[in-house]
């Protein structure tokens, strides 16, 4: 594992031998590490973009700001427990994360060796 970016949320590494070539990111928070796509990194940001300082739209909530972040799919429920300085510590450690990753991929498309 490769560390990508950290802050006080949270660490993202990147997995040299991914079992899922496509899920090579981890992104892990206290505990829990949850391995992505990057097309779910940029989706996770899209989230905690739209989160910021909104109104909830579920029935617990009855339109107080949002406290959490639920994402559902067929095999596992993710359910993070937000408030404002977590959303924008989760958006700083995406952010991060993606231009790490796009740094990478800018120096080898020009053939630049980091640190030459």
């Amino acid at each position: 594992m490769e560390l990508l970016y950290e802050n006080d949320y949270g660490v993202t590494y990147k997995l040299l031998h991914s079992p899922n070539p496509s899920c090579d990111i981890q992104l892990v928070i206290d505990t829990v590490g949850l391995f992505m796509s990057r097309s779910d990194l940029d989706h996770l940001l899209k989230i905690v973009l739209k989160s910021h300082g909104s109104s909830c739209a579920c029935p617990e909530c009855d339109g107080d700001c949002c406290n959490r972040i639920w994402c559902a799919n067929p095999l596992m429920d993710i359910n993070l427990k937000v408030n404002e300085r977590i959303l924008f510590l989760l958006e700083d450690l995406i952010r991060g994360t993606q231009f790490i990753l796009d740094m990478d991929a800018t120096l080898k498309e020009n053939r630049v060796k980091p640190g030459n």
